[in-house]
């Protein structure tokens, strides 16, 4: 059983993350579609990252992340990261990153700045779908948990000036 970790700091380095969020979210080096959903009947909740992709050098900021879950969790076999934008308003679909007991998600909090007032909050649920963990979004956190529960984000309030934002690695089997 994979009990969900929060790691707080995880990259420390605040250059690093505005550098990445101002230059490819805000002024668009990587492409988003709105096309990410729970499940394949549902309609979309947030923009993703137009392909998802196993090269974890194209981009700094994932190559560090990489490396640095590789380093703290000596079992982990990540094999693809995604980047997840949510406006203010959009709530998350509740969703399973995978089939398999035990695959965890590494989640990463981008968002540079992040005012606790905002929100943004991340649910775990049972496999009864009752909510049983919840994580307040902050930047540079990682939040590692058991890919195959039920799981959501949480919206920005509408007074939130930012997008949400967090890239997500998994060992994936879906």
């Amino acid at each position: 059983m994979i009990d969900t970790k929060v790691i707080n700091n995880f990259v420390s380095d605040k250059n690093l993350l505005e550098h990445f969020y101002y230059n490819y979210i805000i002024n668009g080096r990587i492409d988003l579609s709105f096309k990410n959903k729970g499940y394949e009947h549902e309609n979309p909740h947030s923009f993703t990252s137009s392909k998802n992709s196993n090269n974890f050098d194209e981009i700094y900021l994932i190559h560090v992340l990489y490396h640095k879950i590789k380093k703290n969790f000596i079992q982990s076999n990540v094999k693809r990261w995604h980047l997840n934008v949510y406006p203010p308003g959009f709530d998350g679909t509740i969703h399973t990153d995978s089939k398999s007991v035990e695959l965890p998600t590494f989640l990463y909090c981008v968002t540079p700045n992040w005012q606790k007032e905002w929100g943004g909050e991340f649910i775990i649920y049972d496999h009864s779908f009752q909510a049983s963990e919840v994580v307040s979004f902050n930047e540079d956190q990682l939040i590692v948990f058991d890919g195959s529960k039920p799981h959501r984000a949480v919206a920005s309030t509408k007074n939130c000036p930012i997008l949400r934002t967090t890239l997500a690695f998994h060992e994936y089997d879906k």
